[in-house]
């Protein structure tokens, strides 16, 4: 069935459309916030937070898959549902995020900063490292687009990058936010990159223990043969 509407104009108007929703977000949220609380301020904070604890979920789960559901403890097909689930969630976070940055008048971060590393006049190397983050995600988001037409190798080569993405993301986040002081926050950033390695640690464990019993196996195997 054809489309009512050229592909092109498809575009446009979604552009469009984004960009007066971009425009009328600061009067609309200036009129419904309280005296003195900076609401969009607030927002971008919280989504921003809200993007790297999807991250960090989606990282975590596809260390997960990795290890085979965590050594068996959790079912496979389930892990990778939830790692999907959470990096669409995290991608969608980031992007909200970073709208909200550009379009709050007080952030003094410009569409150019967010996507071009080192551009900003505002914190310049802590936006540079979200920046970084946010192409680190776009890549993630395009090869998964790609994923058939592309090697298995370079598949897990781009997807390990999801690591160097959650970091750029946390140390952003503990540079940039001003909220860095509250100590919920403060244990949130602890908690997310100690559980991250935590689970670098056991994927590592059991291949060493399935390598080691492999070697058992052939050994054995071996000795029979002999």
């Amino acid at each position: 069935m054809s489309q009512p509407f050229p592909r092109a104009l498809r575009v446009f108007l979604l552009l469009a459309g984004g960009a007066l929703v971009i425009s009328a977000l600061p009067p609309m949220l200036s009129a419904i916030a309280a005296p003195g609380v900076p609401l969009m301020w607030w927002s971008a904070r919280a989504l921003g937070l809200l993007a790297l604890v999807a991250l960090w979920l989606s990282v975590l789960f596809g260390v997960f898959m990795a290890a085979k559901g965590a050594g068996g403890l959790v079912s496979k097909p389930a892990v990778a549902l939830l790692h999907s689930r959470w990096a669409l969630g995290a991608q969608v976070a980031t992007a909200l995020h970073v709208l909200l940055v550009i379009a709050d008048p007080l952030s003094g971060v410009t569409p150019l900063a967010a996507v071009v590393p080192l551009t900003s006049a505002t914190l310049t190397g802590p936006v540079a490292l979200g920046t970084f983050a946010l192409w680190g995600l776009a890549v993630l988001l395009v090869t998964t687009a790609l994923a058939r037409k592309l090697s298995k190798t370079v598949w897990r080569a781009v997807h390990a990058s999801a690591f160097g993405s959650f970091l750029l993301a946390t140390v952003h986040g503990i540079t940039a936010g001003t909220d860095t002081a509250a100590p919920a926050v403060r244990i949130l950033y602890a908690l997310t990159s100690a559980l991250i390695v935590a689970a670098i640690v056991q994927r590592l464990l059991l291949a060493r223990a399935a390598s080691q019993t492999s070697k058992a196996v052939t050994s054995t195997r071996q000795g029979n043969h002999a």
